[in-house]
């Protein structure tokens, strides 16, 4: 067995304050955030729940849904956590790392899978514990199946999957799978990736690897789940539908349909039955149904097409995710108000900015609402109505007065709030324009007069506000100024100058352009170089920033970031980046100008991605954070440079101590 350095926090009394600071990178002062949820799990004593995060390994006890344990922070990404069947035990596998065996009673790992080599650890599914819990096992891309010793993680045994001649030559993803109640068979969805459809169902003996039945199935993603007793397989689709199979026989015993786009999630609960949890993407709605009886048991009006549910294991609790939350439901408390909730399991945190007092970090986050955060006492509250919209925005803007702006909107409409007003500001069509959500793709001026959005042919809209109605309504006065088009790819990245005459945007198509706003035309394009080496990971990544001053535009790319002046064009120095930092593409400058923050997009070998802060006129790095489990997303400084908060894709929010390296 391996020694595993991971880090464990544990906490007997809880204090919700505490909470954000359990396993704190060096130069941290607070979290925010628990992390994305990718899994979760009630034990089957009905005792805890482990919800496996972005950023680690939680453990809440059912009691309270208060946390006990947070494990896993090294590399976070925690993809798959299963209880074994006595409830001493979780397992767990981590995104390109490893599989690990915790014991809730000491707190520790006991086990960690060994593996040739790292990549034979990629692509493993949820594990599953034998009935007496002394196997662990799990299936592998490229088609294997380990067994091992959830003690030791001695490995037990290795089965290879056998798929027929004819079907190898296009099936080239197994996905998903599970396991038989006894773990003699294995049944998985075969897919012809290149094509993305599914081709059918196949079951392989776990003895031997044979395939020896095959099921026919072509429905969009899919669910799969073993009756109790193994006789029988339910799939549930993308598109409302769940077919039921004999096993033995491999004849379709029952089909039910009608449930429009609903993504249906198979349950066999003990005491027999089919149930099926419905989220609906076309409407915040979730709908779990008893399908042999027709009845729907309950719905909640709330989540959205990423939720996803978990029963307990003796069917009378479920769990679901909705708007960075974790909500509850129990059989014997019908209504879903009446039960707690675990909160900040939020998704990738997407802008912050600082309130006027500092007293208040607002964040907003993808596809979720924007969370007001109480910066003394860690705590999240969702805005009212009254200071920002109720519904989804995508970024936060600051002008040069300190009023914070949102922008965001749906397929009819891009809209700009005011904070503290709860009607928008700016209503634009854009019906015509082919708008995109991509990240940088939009930018609002610090004059608050000039909004600026890239579409899907790759030009850029600038609007303007001019006072030139009679009417009230100032949604009429901003009017389409200006369409830039020069590039030839996405545009990855846009920032305004300070005083908005200027616009910069830095494109896929490996050109970083200045353009006048004001006449429509290109002042210059940028020198930018290709990046240099072989094989980079998402090399057209890249990330611009305009100085405070308004004297220096950065870029960042594949290897290095490029200072330009923004009078010439010229290049004013170039910072090659260090090994582990090759895509510092979220770039943001200090308020005083003489400092710059680069934050990493994760890369392959990594563990936590840096934050770099720069010296603007020498060039050098001095300071270095890690944190973040994945790539740095935004920056907000508080109005004195001595905290810095940092947002990743991870969900997470860091306040770093600025004070020994900036000053004031």
């Amino acid at each position: 067995m391996k020694t595993t350095k991971t880090q464990t926090t544990t906490l007997s009394h809880f204090d919700e304050s505490k909470v954000y600071n359990w396993t704190l990178p060096d130069g941290a002062i607070a979290r925010l955030g628990r992390g994305s949820v990718r899994d979760m799990e009630f034990s089957p004593d009905g005792e805890y729940f482990a919800v496996g995060s972005t950023m680690g390994l939680w453990l809440y006890q059912c009691s309270t849904f208060s946390p006990i344990a947070l494990w896993e922070t090294d590399r976070g990404f925690i993809d798959n956590v299963t209880f074994s069947p006595d409830s001493r035990w979780i397992a767990s596998t981590t995104l390109h790392e490893a599989l690990r065996v915790w014991d809730i009673q000491s707190m520790s790992c006991i086990a960690e899978m060994e593996f040739k080599e790292k990549r034979d650890s990629f692509g493993i599914t949820k594990p599953v514990f034998s009935a007496d819990g002394e196997r662990l096992v799990a299936f592998k891309e490229h088609n294997k199946v380990y067994v091992w010793c959830p003690r030791t993680g001695t490995k037990m045994r290795e089965i290879e999957i056998k798929l027929n001649e004819t079907e190898n030559e296009t099936i080239n993803r197994i996905y998903p799978t599970c396991f038989s109640p006894d773990i003699s068979l294995l049944a998985g969805i075969c897919y012809d990736h290149r094509n993305r459809t599914a081709e059918f169902i196949a079951l392989w003996d776990m003895e031997t690897g044979e395939q020896v039945t095959r099921l026919e199935w072509s429905e969009r993603w899919g669910a799969l789940c073993f009756s109790p007793c193994g006789r029988f397989l339910a799939a549930g689709s993308l598109e409302g539908k769940i077919h039921v199979w004999n096993v033995e026989s491999g004849s379709l015993t029952t089909s039910y349909s009608d449930y429009g786009d609903a993504r249906i999630t198979p349950y066999y609960p003990l005491e027999g039955g089919l149930i099926a949890t419905m989220v609906f993407p076309s409407e915040p709605k979730i709908e779990v149904w008893n399908l042999e009886r027709n009845e729907k048991m309950v719905t909640f009006e709330k989540g959205n097409r990423h939720s996803f549910v978990r029963f307990s294991r003796d069917d009378t609790q479920l769990a679901y995710t909705d708007d960075g939350e974790i909500n509850f439901w129990k059989k014997e408390k019908p209504v879903p108000e009446l039960h707690p909730s675990i909160k900040g399991h939020t998704r990738t945190v997407s802008s912050l900015v600082y309130a006027t007092d500092e007293k208040t970090l607002v964040a907003t986050y993808w596809g979720l609402k924007a969370l007001f955060w109480d910066v003394l006492h860690k705590r999240g509250q969702r805005p009212t109505g009254t200071d920002l919209p109720t519904s989804k925005i995508l970024h936060l803007y600051q002008d040069n007065k300190s009023k914070i702006y949102a922008m965001g909107g749906d397929s009819d409409y891009l809209r700009v709030w005011e904070n503290g007003n709860s009607e928008s500001i700016a209503d634009i069509p854009i019906q015509e324009q082919k708008l995109v959500s991509i990240r940088g793709s939009g930018v609002f001026a610090l004059t608050a007069d000039r909004i600026a959005r890239a579409d899907r042919d790759y030009n850029i809209y600038v609007w303007m506000h001019k006072s030139i109605s009679n009417s009230r309504d100032n949604k009429k006065d901003w009017i389409l100024h200006v369409n830039l088009s020069r590039h030839t790819e996405y545009i990855e990245g846009l920032a305004f100058s300070p005083d908005a005459k200027q616009l910069a945007s830095i494109s896929r198509d490996k050109t970083a352009r200045l353009w006048d706003v004001e006449t429509g035309e290109q002042l210059m394009e940028l020198p930018l170089s290709p990046p240099s080496g072989p094989g980079q990971y998402r090399n057209y990544d890249r990330g611009i920033a305009f100085s405070p001053k308004g004297d220096l535009i950065a870029g960042g790319q594949w290897g290095e970031i490029i200072l330009w002046n923004a009078s010439d064009g010229q290049i004013y120095m170039t910072i090659p980046q260090p090994e582990g930092n090759q895509r510092p593409i979220t770039l943001c400058f200090s308020p005083c100008g003489e400092y710059l923050l680069s934050g990493s997009w994760w890369q392959g070998g990594l563990q936590k991605v840096p934050i770099r802060l720069w010296k603007v006129a020498t060039g050098e790095n001095i300071a270095t954070f890690t944190g973040h489990t994945t790539d740095v997303q935004c920056f907000a400084f508080n109005h004195d440079c001595t905290i810095l908060a940092s947002g990743g894709h991870d969900g997470v929010i860091f306040l770093w101590d600025l004070k020994p390296y900036i000053n004031s």
